[in-house]
């Protein structure tokens, strides 16, 4: 026989088995090299059934339109994911009340480079992760003519392409 506490709550014990959980861990990367895939680990708890949406963003576009830095809670309603997938089968046998760490991989990130908003559905609850592939840094100085400018890519070497440049007062230089 089990001794149970006098202050034992099973509304609150089946509020905790019946908890819904899908959290991107927080040792996650963030930031990816354009030639990796991305990994991310995620607990889950009662979902059956997760669905899974990569949405790609064109950053120029974004930062033109808002002038501003990308805002990780973007509205996704109406847009159309690049990726998206169901997992099923993993988590078929798992009991209720236990959270599990599942590692998921996007090997078809491999070679793309931008901003991708990877979202988690299952059993009314959903969990984003905002994801960076690439990185360009910019560096400036002042001299006696002017400014000089050079973006310097994730291999920090100098880009030279008849789109790099920067973007001041909504001009292009």
């Amino acid at each position: 026989m089990i001794d149970v506490p006098e202050d034992f709550d099973p509304a609150a014990f089946k509020a905790i088995q019946e908890e819904v959980i899908i959290k991107f861990k927080d040792s996650n990367a963030e930031r990816f090299k354009v030639e990796e895939g991305v990994i991310l680990k995620v607990d889950v708890k009662n979902v059956p059934e997760l669905k899974i949406k990569v949405f790609e963003f064109n950053t120029e576009t974004y930062y033109k339109k808002n002038l501003k830095p990308f805002n990780t809670s973007i509205n996704l309603h109406g847009m159309v994911p690049s990726i998206e997938r169901t997992e099923k089968d993993i988590f078929k046998n798992v009991p209720k009340n236990k959270i599990i760490s599942q590692t998921f991989e996007f090997n078809e990130l491999k070679g793309k480079v931008g901003l991708f908003i990877i979202e988690m559905q299952g059993n009314g609850k959903m969990s984003r992760a905002v994801v960076k592939k690439g990185s360009l840094s910019l560096i400036a100085k002042s001299t006696p003519a002017g400014h000089v400018a050079y973006i310097i890519d994730a291999d920090r070497k100098i880009c030279k392409s008849e789109r790099t440049g920067v973007w001041i007062n909504k001009k292009f230089y």
